[in-house]
């Protein structure tokens, strides 16, 4: 991992006053990424463990949390699901390992992207630029518009960035809330997986890439009724996804 940002844009104006949180047990590995990153405008934090990680989330309050799956006494897992009981930012998950099933194990916890291990610093702070832009890009349109959304027993605030569902408040992730917006928003029109991993994650669509079925999947488990006979997120067989027509 000896990318050097010369070629890139040194303290992306975007990137300056972010903050982000490393939790991970390799020493090593959080020292080079904590320089890049300072290279590039962030502030960040590390934490080495899982329990001191969840005291950062709340102390540092950061922008994002690039969390390591493989730690001793508390997993990214765990972590994960603790971080996700009340609190939305975004988190970037890293994993040795590259199955399909653990990479959506994460996601399904509530992580909002991944990464393999070893990997790029440079696609690090690719990711990382691309997950803090789209949820800027929300929260930009959200408060210019200020204009909430209902259907049904739904009601998304984009200004708020909450969803209230029969007067109780759901608590989403990042992407999840995105996601749900960008569908919410477009009722009747039907995404592609592809389109919405283009919107959404920016990157190009891996071979083995479920993630979109798996933030759905986890999306109507918190909105819908009956996850198995969705009255909000529709499947589109052989095609995508479309929120129903208001």
């Amino acid at each position: 991992m000896k990318d050097h940002p010369d070629d890139l844009h040194f303290l992306d104006l975007m990137s300056i006053m972010d903050k982000i949180l490393i939790i991970d047990d390799d020493i090593k590995l959080v020292k080079n990424i904590e320089t890049y990153l300072k290279d590039f405008g962030y502030q960040t934090e590390a934490a080495l463990n899982g329990i001191e990680g969840l005291q950062r989330v709340k102390s540092f309050q950061p922008d994002l949390v690039i969390l390591d799956l493989m730690m001793p006494e508390m997993d990214g897992l765990e972590v994960c699901k603790e971080i996700r009981k009340d609190n939305p930012v975004p988190v970037l998950m890293l994993t040795a390992r590259g199955k399909e099933s653990d990479i959506i194990v994460g996601l399904e916890v509530g992580a909002d992207d991944y990464l393999t291990k070893p990997f790029s610093l440079r696609e690090l702070v690719a990711r990382i630029k691309a997950t803090l832009r789209r949820t800027k890009v929300v929260q930009t349109a959200s408060a210019s518009k200020e204009k909430t959304l209902g259907c049904g027993d739904l009601v998304i605030d984009p200004a708020r960035r909450e969803v209230v569902k029969k007067k109780k408040k759901i608590t989403l992730t990042s992407t999840e809330f995105n996601l749900l917006w960008l569908l919410a928003s477009n009722p009747g029109i039907v995404f592609s997986r592809d389109r919405l991993l283009d919107e959404l994650r920016e990157r190009e669509l891996e071979p083995f890439d479920r993630s979109i079925d798996a933030h759905i999947s986890h999306l109507r488990k918190k909105i819908e009724d009956s996850p198995k006979d969705p009255k909000y997120i529709l499947t589109v067989w052989s095609t995508g996804y479309k929120f129903r027509e208001m």
